[in-house]
């Protein structure tokens, strides 16, 4: 790194622009999510709701709580999509003993949709390696795995 940035007084527009993580990290996952996006896009459903709808298939949480700490979301943004996907037949809450907890669980209508979305998925990510390189995006994402719990632990 450059030895003026260790100063903030020198620091240029220049320098925020060829360095700041959060511009660099927001413009890539923009444009990867279109890439996923236009290839959900004939399931009717986004990646954030594919992801949402992944995560409860791997591991049905006990809370919204639960789901928002995995998926590294806001818990009132990961509630009203979940709300979305209530509403579309997707998903259905029952309490779960915990507590008042609500789980989440896919329903049948749910389910057929998630296995439309996951041939999708799998093309769009195909193609995404394709382009990044399978081996890089290995790397990468065991790296940003890695980075996003060092982060978490500042928060």
């Amino acid at each position: 790194m450059s030895e003026h940035l260790s100063d903030s007084h020198n620091t240029t527009p220049l320098d925020v622009a060829q360095t700041c993580a959060a511009l660099y990290s927001r413009v890539f996952s923009r444009l990867v999510t279109r890439h996923y996006n236009n290839s959900l896009s004939e399931t009717g459903l986004r990646i954030t709701q594919f992801s949402i709808l992944n995560a409860i298939k791997l591991s049905p949480p006990n809370s919204i709580n639960e789901l928002a700490d995995l998926l590294g979301m806001e818990r009132t943004s990961l509630q009203r999509t979940v709300e979305k996907l209530i509403a579309k037949g997707l998903l259905q809450s029952q309490p779960t003993g915990h507590k008042r907890s609500l789980g989440l669980s896919l329903t049948t209508k749910g389910e057929e949709i998630f296995q439309q979305a996951l041939l999708k998925w799998e093309e769009a990510h195909e193609e995404f390696t394709s382009l990044v390189g399978e081996d890089d995006w290995a790397e990468m994402a065991q790296k940003l795995w890695r980075y996003s719990g060092k982060l978490k632990s500042t928060l």
